[in-house]
């Protein structure tokens, strides 16, 4: 038995994107990489603490991003049928809760479910805020959209190591996630006042968690999602890798002291903030694919750097931060197009999209962390083994997929309504 589920009007025109909502949800979507990089420079003090082992403390990394997969497989699909402004509220609140948990964790195994439930509320900022905007935008201003957003998502990476470092000396590690739990609330206040429903009622999937296999198979239908989602998948693990391996490669085995590190990863994340800005502008100008191949070409630069790092008979402190920072700038062209890309065919099913592509980047993300860091940091042969791989699958799904008609980011959707049926199984 098959029941039909039915949305309507899932193809009205764009309304235009305004300061107030892109800055709101850009916060709590901000908090997500946030959430993760804050507490990077604590790391070697939590093991200490709780007399762990480096990787199973590097398990609470894992922990948010997976959380975050699972919120937005849950967040996505929900806001197609309930409205964006519910989920965007429920999931800062319960980050703010659960940062306060991880907070007065007594061991590593509850600050390891803390953070899992911390990352579920901050998901609903990568999906649900993203597929605001593609409730809001098409075409060209859909690219620039995503990518304002994922330059808001950067001010995480600059101020989280900083602010990590200076709570941690303040308050200690605990004071890290207390901070993490202000601001969350903060951010809640702001979605109240600033976001209003993007998502009328009219435009809603009907049938509500029952469509979801159908709005699934939609989006396995269409050429350009897997375009866009392969591309981010495997260039995000080769990022990620990064991002979880910087700590220890840089404290552990290069002997940066903690501020060191975390005005390196600032310097980092600068760039990857000035990226973003500079492809915010090109979307004017130029497809999604093409900023994303320019993105992908960013990214290999970086691989290189430090596979090279990795071969050399000594380390190059040089190669190795000319590396990782190449590995942060390119986040900023080939994510926000590659996600452009992905959804541009289905905003019907935005919030079921955006969800799939981001639950599998941030499983992925949870697989690479502890595999970066074999070894505890003092070799740099498990981080070039996942930054290669990522990067040559990223350049197979970009290349494989890529769409040889003239569909791209830059048509935008029909602005006349229209009636989507989608059936999905029922008992």
């Amino acid at each position: 038995m098959h029941t039909r589920l039915t949305t309507r009007s899932l193809s009205g025109p764009a309304r235009g994107l305004s300061p107030a909502p892109l800055l709101a949800v850009g916060t709590l979507a901000m908090l997500g990489p946030l959430s993760t990089d804050i507490f990077l420079p604590a790391l070697p003090t939590i093991a200490e603490e709780f007399g762990t082992a480096a990787d199973r403390t590097q398990f609470s990394l894992s922990a948010v991003t997976i959380g975050m997969a699972a919120g937005q497989l849950l967040s996505g699909p929900v806001s197609d049928a309930v409205g964006r402004r519910r989920p965007l509220l429920a999931g800062s609140a319960a980050m703010a809760l659960f940062a306060l948990a991880c907070a007065l964790s007594p061991g590593v195994w509850v600050l390891i479910l803390a953070c899992f439930l911390m990352g579920c509320g901050a998901a609903t900022g990568a999906t649900v805020g993203r597929a605001v905007i593609s409730d809001l935008a098409a075409g060209r201003e859909l690219t620039r959209g995503f990518t304002l957003l994922g330059t808001l998502m950067a001010v995480g990476p600059i101020a989280a190591p900083v602010a990590g470092v200076l709570l941690m000396l303040a308050w200690g590690w605990r004071g890290i996630f207390v901070g993490v739990a202000v601001a969350a609330a903060l951010t809640f206040v702001g979605l109240l006042a600033a976001v209003p429903e993007s998502l009328p009622v009219e435009r809603r999937v009907r049938g509500g968690l029952r469509a979801v296999p159908g709005s699934i198979a939609t989006a396995a239908r269409s050429r350009t999602f897997w375009c866009g989602a392969t591309t981010v998948w495997a260039a995000f693990a080769a990022s990620f890798a990064y991002i979880a391996a910087s700590s220890h490669v840089l404290q552990t085995g290069l002997g940066f002291t903690p501020g060191a590190y975390a005005i390196t990863f600032a310097v980092n994340g600068m760039g990857l903030l000035l990226s973003g800005l500079l492809t915010a502008r090109l979307s004017g100008h130029w497809s999604g694919h093409r900023i994303l191949g320019v993105g992908l070409a960013v990214l290999t630069v970086g691989t290189v750097l430090v596979a090279a790092a990795a071969l050399g008979r000594s380390r190059s402190v040089w190669l190795i931060l000319l590396g990782f920072f190449c590995l942060a700038t390119a986040c900023g062209p080939y994510i926000g197009p590659a996600l452009a890309v992905a959804v541009q065919q289905l905003r019907a099913v935005a919030g079921t999209a955006l969800a799939l592509v981001g639950a599998v980047r941030f499983v992925v993300a949870g697989i690479v962390a502890p595999l970066a860091v074999l070894g505890g940091g003092r070799s740099l042969a498990p981080l070039a083994t996942v930054v290669v791989a990522g990067t040559a699958v990223a350049w197979g799904g970009w290349i494989v997929f890529r769409p040889t008609t003239s569909a791209s980011t830059n048509s935008a959707p029909p602005t006349s309504a229209s009636t989507t049926s989608i059936e999905s199984p029922g008992s």
